[in-house]
This record gives structure tokens, sequence and C-alpha cells, in this order.
């Protein structure tokens, strides 16, 4: 069993804007989401053995709350990065032109990565997670990165893909 989850509000997340590999801190909202989120992780039916977060600031401190709610340590995964998305950072996710650029999985943004380049580098982490039978995994990382994730347990068309959204600390489980 695996997971994931999604850091809690930053101020871009507020604004709509494109947060990709800036780093952002938490809200006061979103410290307070990691705190409902560490409260939820502590009384799971099956336990979390071990915590794995991005090593951008807002899933660091999301994840910490977790686990000194739960007495476990973390792991820092670079895999784990928000998709780079390049010269949108910072612009409206409403743009049409970024909205237009996220429809081509195959094409890198400008100075950033492709859907296919964050599949390949996530993959072999899920893979790892899955076969460790020993441990059950949380997983604190971003949208984008979550929206890959689920297709690689879900496909699902090129319009439902791009439809699927996480709330912050949203918490979503695969086996």
């Amino acid at each position: 069993m695996l997971y994931i989850t999604r850091h809690g509000e930053t101020t871009w997340n507020a604004q709509g804007l494109v947060c990709g590999h800036a780093d952002i801190e938490l809200t006061e909202k979103g410290k307070q989401q990691a705190e409902k989120l560490a409260e939820k992780v502590a009384n799971l039916e099956i336990p979390i053995t071990k915590i794995i977060h991005s090593p951008l600031q807002r899933a660091r401190d999301t994840a910490q709350a977790v686990a000194k709610k739960v007495n476990l340590p973390m792991t820092v995964d670079e895999r784990l990065i928000e998709m780079d998305f390049g010269d949108y950072d910072g612009r409206p996710s409403e743009d049409e032109d970024f909205q237009r650029a996220r429809q081509n999985f195959a094409v890198r943004f400008p100075n950033g990565e492709s859907v296919l380049d964050v599949y390949a580098r996530i993959t072999p982490l899920l893979k790892e997670c899955l076969e460790d039978e020993d441990n059950v995994y949380l997983l604190v990382c971003h949208n984008a990165l979550i929206r890959i994730i689920n297709a690689y347990f879900h496909p699902m068309p090129n319009d439902t893909f791009f439809d699927f959204f996480v709330e912050n600390t949203e918490l979503v489980t695969f086996d």
C-alpha cells in the first residue's frame, strides 16, 4: 500500500500561480492543513512506516508535521520534486499558453520538463516502494506529480489526465 499527499497551501496556490520548482513556503492555512493531515495519518487503519518527501520546502514542512505526529523520520527524495514548468513558473495557471503547453506529454516546457520526463523519474521510486512489502509509505509531493502517479496506477485518456486534481493535503491511496 502506498499513500500519497500534496503539500499544504502556498501563497502561489492561493493566487492560482504555477509553482513548479519555485521553493515557496506554506501559508498559515497550509500549516493548518498539514496539522490536520498529520491527525488523519496518525489514525489510518493501516499505519505508515516511512515518509518520503520532495526536496521543496512546502513538501518538507508538510511531511514534518506528519513525522512529528507519528514519530517517524523523514527522507528526502529528489525524484519527488514537482514537475519543472520552466518559464511558466510564477505565471497564472489559467494562462492560455501554459494550458496549451501542458497538453503535450512528450514536449518539454521551455527550460523545463515534459510529462514523459517526470514519468521516467518517478516510476523507479514507485516500484521501489511497492516492492518493499515490509513498509507502508507516505509520499509528500505535488499536484502534477500526483497526476502522473495516478496515471501510472490508473491509465486514462488525455482529457481525464489533465483534469485530475488533488487538493492541498488530500490523501490518496494506491495498492
